[in-house]
């Protein structure tokens, strides 16, 4: 198989996890997608993207390592300053400026790996609320494909680095 012939069918591995996974990897570098998705196949004695291809079709189980394989769980508390600067400053009053003051407070972290973003959030919310108002009212709901990074994400456990 010429690279041409590979890389269509790299292009195709992605095409089907978009439709069948709902997963957009066009905003991902091509070259880091094609070197972590090939270690992945290697890891599973297959040669080829073509084989691999086929393999998914009939295996649906393994979109679940191949996610954990190339989707990278960069996660950080208020890892961009500017977004949750924004958040703290704007979205947030906005949100509770739109609620009464016994209104459920409901939100999503999509993509939260280990559940340094959903527990910023929690940070955030708790502050804005005050530490009672925040238990009564707030809801995060974080979700990711990474069953791994969702267990540590429950345990909520960090290390002295990552809380600094």
């Amino acid at each position: 198989m010429n690279s041409n012939d590979e890389e269509q069918v790299f292009e195709a591995i992605l095409d089907f996890l978009r439709r069948t996974r709902g997963f957009d990897f066009s905003g991902y570098k091509r070259s880091s997608l094609k070197r972590r998705m090939k270690k992945h196949i290697h890891s599973r004695q297959i040669d080829t993207f073509s084989d691999y291809l086929d393999f998914l079709e009939v295996h649906p189980e393994e979109f679940v390592p191949l996610f954990n394989t190339i989707l990278i769980n960069v996660t950080d508390f208020f890892r961009d300053t500017a977004a949750w600067e924004y958040l703290k400053d704007e979205i947030i009053p906005r949100i509770i400026s739109q609620k009464s003051g016994e209104d459920p407070i409901r939100l999503w972290s999509a993509g939260c790996a280990s559940g340094q973003e959903a527990y910023s959030l929690a940070m955030l919310l708790a502050e804005a609320l005050g530490i009672e108002q925040f238990r009564q009212r707030v809801k995060i709901y974080a979700t990711d494909v990474d069953e791994e990074a969702l267990t540590q994400a429950r345990h909520a456990t960090y290390s002295d680095r990552e809380v600094e």
